[in-house]
């Protein structure tokens, strides 16, 4: 309590201060950005405590499990890989208010801070006595709030990091950036899992939930800290043109256009299976949270040596190589679910590893692709609509998704020679999307 109650008079101290102080007029001092790169780095590592705990991005074991908690059926889990969508619907309103107001850091600081505290409510819901349906409607409500304010800090954050971060440092900058949120991320990950474990084997699981998700609460407040402490390059507000133009100018750029076409189409064979896997852990392979966390654990050990390692390549040789590479290195990992059994998860060890290997330089090219095509006079709003396709994607994969996995509940399929039964149909067909994209990646990344 004490330890809440500091961090949190340290970020309402700084709240004047944002809200009052926009962009600075002249260009940071080489010292100022320096320094802004470093707590950003720092930040990073507080803030992943929350996202990894509560899936914030991208889902979690224990945001899967919380829902299962709560009663979700299959068609629910799917309905938690669509519910980011509302985060990018909300990131028109950030780029709005960046180009009104020209002051990115409030907007990352009072949206972020808002949608992580959401969890303070979310943590209780098991203790109402309400009935499941009730729960579950406020669940996914709630977390729909969460998902609106995450988005908006996350376009403006991405606009921020833009300009602080020089072009030609991005690869490596990131590369380290992720390394030090994925130590993060490993660590309270799998001691999350242990306490969570621990709980339920003493018959207390929604108060294990409780414990981890109030620890996420404190992280928010220790990211907010650093937030507010940030520097922020200046950019000078511009004048409203009209919803059109604010709208669709960015895809005037070819470049931009393409690019964003490319990474909706990833999303859509991405995003049809990945709200299942947690859960395909958790129900099919029968898995422990610690144990579900570990694999988790790995893929971000794996991940420490080659997030700097693709960064450097990019750097180095480009993207396009390098990002194809990796998209190729990701087909048969959802064959390492698909070949595990409740007695024999060596197969999902074997994906847990080369996730690690595959996924940084897929995630950290793509974002770095972004902040380069994104126009720089129209970074915020294209921003946006970069999420709003991509989010749009997402939405609907994960709604076929769930209605593909809850219509293969109790059916098997036989393939060649596997017997592919209920969600693990899913995977299959992330498989082959993923086999078609590999072209689309290697064409639209050669301009």
């Amino acid at each position: 309590m004490t330890s809440q109650t500091n961090v949190a008079g340290q970020a309402a101290a700084t709240t004047e201060h944002i809200a009052t102080a926009p962009s600075a007029s002249r260009p940071l001092l080489p010292s100022e950005m320096q320094r802004g790169l470093t707590i950003s780095i720092w930040e990073g590592a507080i803030a992943n405590i929350h996202i990894s705990i509560t899936g914030a991005i991208g889902g979690s074991v224990f945001l899967s499990g919380f829902a299962i908690l709560l009663g979700a059926n299959n068609f629910q889990i799917g309905l938690l890989g669509a519910l980011p969508f509302i985060g990018q619907l909300f990131q028109f309103l950030s780029a709005y208010l960046e180009a009104r107001f020209a002051n990115r850091r409030a907007v990352v600081f009072y949206s972020a801070l808002s949608g992580r505290l959401v969890w303070a409510f979310l943590l209780c819901l098991p203790f109402t006595g309400w009935p499941t349906t009730w729960q579950l409607t406020v669940f996914f409500i709630a977390l729909g709030f969460s998902y609106g304010l995450n988005g908006m800090a996350g376009n403006a954050w991405m606009s921020w990091m833009s300009d602080l971060v020089p072009p030609n440092r991005r690869g490596s900058y990131f590369g380290i950036r992720n390394t030090v949120a994925g130590i993060s991320a490993m660590v309270s990950v799998y001691a999350a899992g242990r306490v969570l474990d621990w709980f339920r084997a003493n018959g207390a699981t929604a108060q294990g939930y409780a414990v981890i998700f109030g620890v996420a609460v404190l992280a928010a407040f220790g990211a907010a800290v650093l937030i507010a402490r940030q520097p922020e390059p200046p950019i000078t507000p511009r004048p409203w043109s009209g919803v059109s133009a604010f709208l669709f100018d960015p895809l005037r750029e070819a470049s931009f256009r393409h690019f964003t076409m490319l990474a909706t189409g990833w999303a859509l064979v991405t995003g049809i299976a990945a709200p299942f896997f947690n859960a395909y852990g958790l129900t099919a392979l029968r898995l422990d949270f610690s144990l579900l966390a570990l694999t988790g654990v790995v893929t971000n050990a794996v991940a420490l040596i080659f997030s700097p390692l693709v960064g450097w390549l990019m750097d180095r040789y480009g993207y396009r190589l390098v990002v194809t590479a990796c998209v190729m290195g990701t087909i048969p990992l959802p064959l390492g679910w698909i070949l595990s059994t409740p007695d024999n998860i060596v197969p999902l060890w074997l994906t847990s590893i080369f996730s690690g290997v595959f996924w940084p330089g897929v995630n950290q090219g793509l974002g770095n692709l972004l902040m380069a095509r994104a126009p720089a006079e129209q970074r915020g709003a294209a921003m946006a609509i970069f999420s709003l396709l991509t989010g749009l994607g997402t939405l609907l994969a994960s709604l076929a998704g769930g209605t593909i996995g809850q219509a293969m509940t109790g059916v098997t399929v036989a393939l060649g020679p596997l017997a592919v039964s209920g969600l693990a149909m899913l995977f299959v067909l992330t498989m082959l999307g993923r086999m078609v994209m590999v072209g689309a990646f290697w064409r639209v990344l050669e301009s």
